[in-house]
């Protein structure tokens, strides 16, 4: 097993939240007596920056919060002169001040007959991203099979980080990519290059055993604008400690066993920063594989928002059919680790 790793140093986020935002946000959520607390009326405000106009219906589905319930938080942000008097719903000019200034201006989504099941589509306007991206995975060192890593196409990365953007799960957000052969981070820049700002992402921490794709990783984010950092370490090891608890959104996409989506899952548990997301790509082909799986997503106290089959596509891949599902995965009061240090049998060549 691995040494663990050296401390990391994380970059601080280039703007800390300021005082009046999360007073407006805290005063809602009391005021409507929001169950889900502050992180409820965030998803509100969030999503009206990403989508507005918007019906409060499509807030509702997007939020998962019931009708009246984004009624009574859109009223109370009224208020606040946070959401304009006009409908659909959409943010006051000084609504997009404090809540939007690190927004991605993303094209619209083509319609969906498009997308091939798969919820988000690469549209044309995304062109000089998919040419950058193409060019970076170029440089990608060939994969170590003993460690089943299997490089996701180009298209994958891309919607990976649009599926992020359409969860809310992107804007102002921590980010940590548990593992990072198939060069999220790297897609994750090319976008916010191209449609953010430094302020789009609060942090961004790329960790991975393979020295070779931290090198590419490193080279790629030289001019991204927002704060990361390189992390080796062997994720068999517990988490360094200044990476626990430090992040909204998990990104990862581990090994094609349970043993491995058991210990991923634990390493994300251990690193979010209470409420957050986690993404999961994961999609054996074998056996009883997904109902283990999800069985180990519950045990660890997260909660199933979505599963989209065969996101995710692969160059080879042969144990998976070439493909795999992407779970979006939300924390609970009951989001714990199960697995500390991990001896065993981690990947298919193990097993």
């Amino acid at each position: 097993m691995a040494e663990p790793s050296a401390r990391p140093r994380l970059p601080e986020p280039l703007a800390e939240p300021s005082a009046r935002p999360r007073r407006i946000v805290r005063d809602v959520a009391a005021a409507v007596g929001l169950a889900e607390g502050e992180r409820g009326v965030d998803a509100v405000i969030a999503t009206l920056a990403r989508l507005e106009p918007v019906s409060i219906r499509r807030v509702s589905r997007a939020t998962e919060l019931p009708v009246p319930i984004v009624a009574s938080v859109c009223g109370e942000l009224r208020k606040r002169a946070v959401v304009a008097e006009e409908r659909p719903a959409r943010l006051t000019d000084a609504g997009r001040a404090l809540f939007a200034h690190g927004e991605l201006s993303l094209p619209s989504s083509a319609a969906c007959r498009r997308c091939g099941g798969r919820s988000v589509v690469i549209s044309d306007e995304l062109h000089a991203v998919v040419r950058d991206v193409a060019r970076l995975a170029r440089a990608a060192p060939p994969p170590r099979l003993e460690l089943d890593q299997c490089h996701c196409t180009v298209e994958t990365k891309i919607r990976r980080v649009l599926a992020l953007h359409a969860a809310g799960a992107l804007v102002g957000k921590r980010v940590l990519l548990l593992g990072d052969d198939d060069l999220v981070s790297l897609a994750i820049a090319s976008v916010v290059r191209e449609f953010g700002s430094e302020t789009t992402i609060a942090r961004l921490v790329a960790l991975d055993v393979d020295e070779r794709i931290l090198a590419l990783v490193r080279e790629g984010l030289a001019a991204a604008p927002f704060p990361w950092v390189c992390v080796e370490h062997d994720l068999r090891v517990r988490l360094p400690e200044e990476l626990v608890g430090g992040f909204d959104t998990i990104v990862t996409d581990p090994p094609y066993t349970i043993p491995a989506v058991r210990l991923f899952l634990s390493r994300a548990a251990e690193a979010l920063a209470g409420a957050g997301d986690v993404f999961l790509s994961f999609g054996s082909k074998r056996p009883g594989a997904a109902r283990l799986a999800q069985q180990a997503i519950t045990e660890h106290g997260l909660v199933i928002r979505s599963l989209t089959r065969d996101f995710n596509e692969y160059v080879g891949a042969g144990v998976i059919g070439g493909t795999s599902h992407l779970y979006h995965l939300t924390a609970s009061e009951e989001t714990r680790p199960l697995v500390g240090e991990f001896p065993g049998a981690l990947y298919t060549a193990d097993a």
